[in-house]
């Protein structure tokens, strides 16, 4: 906060004649003593005043310097009063400065407190404001500042609307601008609202997930009780009594949910907050985890879902009868889903969104200009392509069994034959489990190259538009303050020690390279067509860079080859020649921003270059997509300096492996350079991961999989269990017959045969190609404005062996625990029971 009287004529005590017509403000600064460093004298006291009632003022070092004043001297106003008529007398008592360097509190500097007296807060508001206020005129400048670390997402809402209404509708707005935090602010609602957007939208598929697999469960709770559920009707319990009985139960199952739910969701958030990449973590970070009314909310929503799903099916249930049951089991119905054509309607939705997709990308790259998420449906159409091709394939699948049943009829064993018929006439009841299987394959691997595509060409677009490890510029001193007055002058810049560099121990090896975005050649006319110019050396340029040369017409190396051997040769970007019309071997004169002049032939066209960007997109005013071109040439830089002498240039450098980048800001700060430009790859890249839309997804997209393959590990084991358990008799039955255990295995590894593992590679197939459908949809959404490189779908080999290892020991385990099911299986008795 900031007062001030309006600039007033003043004159010293001392009747010094070198400060006629000096005039000053009166004024003070809130919380000054905390923030300001004396340097001369001290700071005013307490009260303010000194004993003979003058106020104490302490001036900036500028002021002190330009207005020619004394500590200790003692001035007065001529025609400035106080409250009793009496002249305003000042003693400057001491000056000041900052007391640390980026110290927030100074919105306006030391220096720009030339002519200002600052004196004690609280005194200046007795004499002056209240009911003194109508004799001065008083500024008021106010700048509200918030300690970052304290702002949470719930105070950002409240801040800009007291914002906005203090500039926009208060008595007070013609007097206050718009503060810079409310871009921020801006440009932070924008991000949350598309991080918040996408990350719901990725979590629907799993959030379905769990209400089908809640169902399943239900329905085999269901089909396994519903003998007891008849007798019981037939006993005369009314359908209200069943319901409670069940309600009773669900009501007890989901308050233990609850109870183990929240801590384990606390746990799966310190999980996602810290995901890297897909099912990789770095647990270093700490996320910071709060329960809010939300979560509580949607805990709430949770239970009610839960029970609902859990109790509806008693009502049906409830009404069946013994007689009816025994009709019903004697019926054969085909899936609802069937018979409605799911999977037909899901895959004509999902083919729609991505027909949508390939029809409007210049909406989506605006969309994401303007910081919003994509269309709903674009992101949920990979999930019902998924959905869609499971439920395809569920329906082919006893068409598969009935194929090979048939065409091997006469030659299986009786083992296979059971198997084969088993699975023929109860299949149906593995969909469930079998979608799901599908479900999991298919999803985890659609999310392994989302994650893996979405963050690998994020940091390679970095990389490459950093070129090397390190780069530095430093500020150059030139003689353009003596040449703005004498136009024959020319520009001359003074070189920094480019030897220093060779003290800098981390560096493997540095370059010199001229980067001039204000170059320009001669366009039609007297137009210019602005371009930039680079100025290298080939060989230590070669050193300091590299480039994929599958993006390029030729090998990166080769394009420096050329321009190595050729004196006056250039290197110009594809656009000079799609464009303007040049070919190899013309000629063109350019010049730099000074208009010095120079030329040279054309030895190749590039399509990339490091750090070359070939087009720029941007909004325009009325919301449209704006592509402009950008052109690049690049020549030797001894050349240059030949011509035009030495211009400020960059230096590229290459760190040793396992280098800290902290070393090079160590040697900056040792060395007291005066940098105008520092890049640091490491720095950058270790941003491009902590992007919280990327680690927001990455974190998701784990979470999902890992409830997933949970759900389907659960439901697994529980539908085979229940399967075991209710055909016991049939394999005491098949005992009798002669069977042998072993026999046994192989029949119920014939059923995982055509189940489970069917199911794995039908959802490898399925995820394959919903990956190279969608994933390119998907990484538009998370492009930065400044995406080069062409996108590309990346499968990292260790992402997919991660995710087929946890398939693999979850599988190995359902599987371990149904053989020690069967093992214990007592047969005999079974049998015995069965003749009873």
């Amino acid at each position: 906060m900031h007062y001030s009287l309006a600039k007033a004529e003043v004159s010293s005590m001392l009747n010094r004649e070198d400060l006629e017509d000096l005039s000053l403000r009166l004024g003070f600064m809130s919380a000054l003593p905390e923030h300001a460093k004396v340097i001369a004298g001290e700071m005013y006291s307490q009260d303010g005043l000194t004993e003979d009632g003058s106020l104490e003022v302490v001036v900036s070092e500028s002021c002190m310097v330009n207005q020619n004043l004394l500590i200790g001297e003692e001035l007065k106003f001529n025609a400035l009063k106080d409250a009793e008529g009496n002249p305003i007398r000042m003693k400057i008592v001491g000056v000041f400065t900052k007391a640390q360097k980026d110290d927030f509190y100074w919105q306006i500097e030391p220096e720009e407190l030339d002519g200002v007296l600052l004196m004690e807060g609280n005194l200046f508001r007795s004499m002056f404001t209240g009911e003194n206020a109508a004799k001065y005129t008083i500024t008021c400048s106010y700048f509200p500042l918030f300690n970052y670390e304290d702002l949470t997402n719930d105070n950002v809402s409240q801040i800009i609307s007291g914002t906005d209404y203090l500039t926009e509708e208060s008595a007070y707005k013609s007097t206050m601008s718009r503060p810079e935090y409310r871009t921020i602010l801006d440009g932070y609602e924008k991000k949350r609202d598309r991080i918040e957007a996408t990350l719901f939208i990725l979590q629907v598929p799993v959030l379905i997930l769990l209400c089908a697999f809640l169902f399943m469960i239900s329905g085999q709770m269901y089909d396994m009780e519903r003998n007891e559920i008849s007798v019981i009707k037939s006993r005369g319990s009314s359908g209200g009594q069943i319901f409670r009985l069940y309600l009773y139960q669900s009501l007890f199952l989901t308050a233990l949910g609850v109870l183990f739910g929240i801590p384990l969701g606390v746990g799966f958030c310190k999980i996602l907050g810290s995901a890297e990449s897909f099912l990789e973590f770095n647990l270093n970070g700490e996320l910071k985890i709060t329960f809010t009314a939300e979560a509580a909310l949607y805990v709430l929503i949770a239970v009610v879902a839960s029970v609902m799903i859990m109790t509806v099916p008693a009502i049906k249930h409830s009404r069946v009868s013994i007689v009816k049951l025994k009709q019903q089991k004697a019926l054969k119905k085909r899936s609802w889903w069937e018979k409605c054509f799911l999977d037909v309607i899901c895959l004509g939705i999902a083919l729609y969104g991505y027909y949508s997709y390939a029809s409007n990308k210049e909406l989506l790259v605006r969309n994401v200009l303007m910081g919003e998420a994509l269309d709903p449906l674009l992101y949920l159409s990979s999930s019902l392509l998924i959905v869609g091709a499971g439920l395809l394939f569920l329906r082919i699948q006893p068409l598969l069994i009935m194929v090979v049943f048939k065409c091997g009829q006469r030659f299986w064993r009786p083992a296979s034959y059971a198997s084969f018929l088993e699975n023929l006439k109860n299949g149906r009841k593995q969909q469930f489990i079998m979608l799901f299987m599908i479900l999991t394959i298919s999803l985890g691997m659609f999310h392994a190259t989302v994650a893996r595509t979405i963050l690998q060409n994020a940091q390679d677009n970095v990389a490459y538009l950093d070129g090397p490890d390190v780069t530095i510029k430093e500020i150059w001193g030139d003689n353009s303050a003596f040449a703005a007055n004498d136009p024959s002058l020319e520009i001359q810049y003074y070189e920094p020690d480019f030897g220093k560099y060779s003290t800098l121990d981390c560096a493997q090896s540095y370059t010199k390279v001229l980067y001039d975005t204000e170059a320009y050649i001669s366009g039609t006319g007297n137009s210019r067509l602005n371009m930039t110019l680079m100025g290298i050396h080939t060989k230590q340029f070669g050193e300091n860079t590299q480039m994929d040369d599958s993006i390029l017409e030729k090998p990166y190396y080769e394009y420096l080859n050329e321009l190595a051997v050729t004196d006056k040769g250039i290197l110009v970007s594809r656009n000079f020649e799609t464009l303007l019309g040049y070919k190899v071997g013309d000629s063109i004169t350019y010049y730099d921003k000074h208009k010095n002049q120079a030329s040279g032939k054309i030895v190749a066209f590039f399509d990339y270059w490091p750090g070359y960007e070939p087009t720029k997109t941007t909004l325009s005013p009325d919301g449209g997509v704006v592509t402009a071109d950008n052109y690049l040439m690049v020549t030797h830089l001894s050349l240059l300096q030949n011509n035009w002498g030495v211009m400020p240039y960059e230096v590229w450098i290459t760190l040793k492996e396992g280098t800290d980048t902290s070393e090079v800001t160590s040697w900056i700060a040792e060395k007291e350079l005066r940098v105008a430009k520092y890049v640091n790859k490491q720095e950058d890249l270790r941003k491009t991961i902590e992007e919280p839309l990327l680690q927001g997804t990455n974190g998701v997209l784990t979470m999902g999989f890992m409830v997933t393959i949970l759900l389907c590990a659960v439901g697994y084991l529980i539908y085979w269990i229940m399967s075991i358990r209710s055909r016991e008799m049939m394999f005491g039955v098949l005992r009798a017959f002669g069977m042998h255990k072993g026999e046994l295995f192989h029949m119920l590894m014939n059923e995982q045969m055509f189940s489970g593992v069917l199911s794995i590679f039908a959802g490898i197939i399925i995820g394959k190609i919903s990956s190279s459908m969608f994933v390119p949809m998907l990484q538009t959404a998370y492009a930065a404005a400044n995406q080069v490189l062409p996108m590309r779908l990346i499968t990292d080999n260790s992402d997919m062996a991660r995710l087929y290892g946890v398939i693999a020991v979850v599988m190995a385990g359902c599987l371990g625990i149904l053989i020690a099911l069967v093992f214990k299986l007592n047969v005999a008795k079974a049998l015995k029971l069965g003749e009873e």
